[in-house]
């Protein structure tokens, strides 16, 4: 066995809501005990209608570079030594502090690549893992080459693996080298979310979403997801169903993008409340317009550097909506006011570009310790692009992570955004997916009329869909799990936060502001995250109010 001189850092890293209701109930609790992860718990933007799936969350931090030396590069030994054994670290490994300095590829030792050898991919083709890698034999490496990092990096963040060693082994000639690499796979058939959930206004929804994220070992994503709801309680409502069907392609070669396309299909009801007070969600006070989508999105991806990439989405749908035949609010105080209903009747499309920056240095996407990740994108719907409808929507999102001893992380997540113009409602800012006490929208359809459990006494009561939203939210997570096995990892976490909705009539001053005005809230959860074989599930109280929201 010849030695082998490990380059870089070793580190473990896991891949980037009556008698009649009791069957609904039943089939709620066993779905809380086995839900997927919560992204708007972890500070992930708001999941729009329809996702591309190459978006993702994967990434890596580079490791602390090998201590250079200005030797001349050691003779490697003719005797046979094993290397020293070590137990394997925690995928929580801390990433490098931010002062760490920078080397060149040429400083230090330096090797000629004379082979690369791939070892521990079943499934993953070896071509594949090659052509993450950006290294090929001929290249000249040291043992501080950035490259080396960034090559763990790109194969991490693809998905496919628990872990990636690169070393060096002696070559055939003096001054050669071969690359070892060696991988740790994954499951990559992934539940990515689970819908099963009651409400006062539905009896019951459920479905469920997956994805094989590596289909044929070709670095290929291929899913698809449903939802389906009994009748909703609220007269004029339909039955829900949702539909998604996508799939992706690793970045081509000869283009340098990677391509994907997502389907939709929806025929379901949106509520409005036309009498009673905003805090009552008795079915009985709301009046139901169904809406039908049919469409998809054609994306693009490119990596502009080791943590940042950009997308491009071109979103075209057909909609057609049903209003019912009361269309007017009456309040308390007798006072009549139309509803603006959001959609229009009968026939409409939404065409849109979508323009994505995804920043992410986080080592781990799932349980992070460390690293941050930083999101904006902006949408322009026009006539130009066969859009009825005219609209500018920006989100922009960061998380950042702080490592604290024991293992334990401080998460700070912020989120806004903002929409000019004439949206549909459902690409406005709901409140179901900014309170993790809510039940959030299902493949893009609402099954609830609660209304925001209101906990500081404002006005967010009367706030489902703005134009307008913020919300600051404090995560600590604490270790109890990182082995091998069918769970890879696990934290017990507790979040708070505080959000916030509005539209541009809530920012004319009114005759008697106060804090009751503000449509604000407090929003909170405690349990469990798991990183699994399957997918990423959540065990938590938000999680289980969500899906029995009454």
């Amino acid at each position: 066995m010849r030695p082998a001189i490990v380059v870089g850092v070793v580190r473990r890293i896991s891949r980037p809501n009556a008698r009649s209701r009791a069957p609904a109930l039943v089939a709620v609790l066993a779905a809380t005990l086995l839900a997927p992860f919560d992204a708007r718990a972890a500070g992930d933007p708001a999941t729009p209608p329809a996702t591309t799936p190459t978006r993702t969350p994967t990434g890596g931090t580079p490791g602390t570079p090998a201590t250079p030396s200005t030797d001349a590069p050691p003779e490697f030994p003719t005797e046979t030594v094993p290397p020293p054994e070590t137990p394997p670290p925690l995928r929580e490994d801390a990433a490098p502090e931010p002062n760490v300095p920078s080397f060149e590829p040429g400083f230090g030792p330096r090797y000629h690549i004379e082979q690369i050898v791939v070892s521990g991919n079943h499934k993953t083709k070896t071509e594949l893992i090659l052509r993450e890698i950006g290294l090929s034999p001929g290249d000249v490496i040291s043992a501080s080459d950035q490259r080396v990092e960034a090559a763990r990096f790109r194969l991490l963040s693809r998905g496919f693996f628990l872990d990636v060693r690169l070393s060096l082994m002696r070559g055939k000639k003096r001054g050669n080298a071969i690359l070892l690499v060696e991988v740790e796979e994954r499951g990559t058939i992934v539940v990515n979310d689970l819908y099963p959930s009651t409400s006062a206004a539905t009896t019951f929804w459920g479905g469920i979403d997956v994805s094989e994220t590596n289909f044929l070992g070709r670095g290929v994503n291929l899913g698809g997801a449903f939802v389906l709801s009994t009748t909703p309680k609220v007269p004029d409502a339909r039955a829900g169903v949702g539909v998604r069907l996508h799939g992706s392609l690793p970045e081509i070669p000869s283009l340098g993008v990677s391509l994907s396309l997502t389907g939709l299909f929806n025929d379901g009801s949106e509520f409005y409340r036309f009498i009673g007070a905003d805090t009552d969600p008795d079915p009985a006070n709301f009046i139901a317009v169904r809406t039908r989508r049919v469409g998809g999105i054609l994306g693009a991806g490119k990596a502009l550097g080791r943590y940042l990439r950009l997308f491009a989405d071109l979103r075209e749908e057909a909609v057609n909506g049903e209003l019912p035949a009361t269309r007017n609010r009456i309040y308390s105080s007798g006072v009549v006011k139309p509803i603006d209903f959001d959609v229009d009747e009968g026939g409409s499309r939404v065409g849109s570009l979508t323009l994505t920056l995804d920043y992410d240095t986080r080592p781990d996407p799932v349980l992070p310790r460390s690293g941050g990740r930083f999101v904006a994108s902006v949408e322009g719907a026009h006539g130009a692009l066969g859009s009825t409808y005219d609209f500018v929507k920006a989100v922009v999102q960061a998380s950042v992570y702080t490592r604290l001893p024991h293992g334990h992380a401080l998460g700070f997540h912020f989120l806004a955004g903002g929409l000019i113009g004439d949206a549909p409602y459902f690409d406005r800012f709901f409140v179901g997916d900014l309170n993790l006490l809510l039940p959030r929208r299902a493949l893009g359809i609402n099954f609830s009329t609660l209304a925001s459990r209101n906990l500081l006494g404002t006005g967010i009561a009367g706030h489902r869909y703005d134009d307008y939203a913020a919300r600051i939210l404090i995560e600590y997570a604490v270790p109890i799990w990182r082995r091998h096995g069918f769970v890879y990892g696990g934290d017990a976490f507790a979040a708070i936060g505080m959000f916030g909705l509005a539209s541009e009539a809530d920012f004319r001053p009114p005759d008697d502001f106060g804090w009751n005005n503000l449509p604000i809230d407090l929003t909170a959860d405690l349990g469990l995250r798991l990183d699994t074989y399957v997918g990423v599930f959540t065990i938590s109280i938000a999680n289980a109010l969500g899906r029995s929201s009454f």
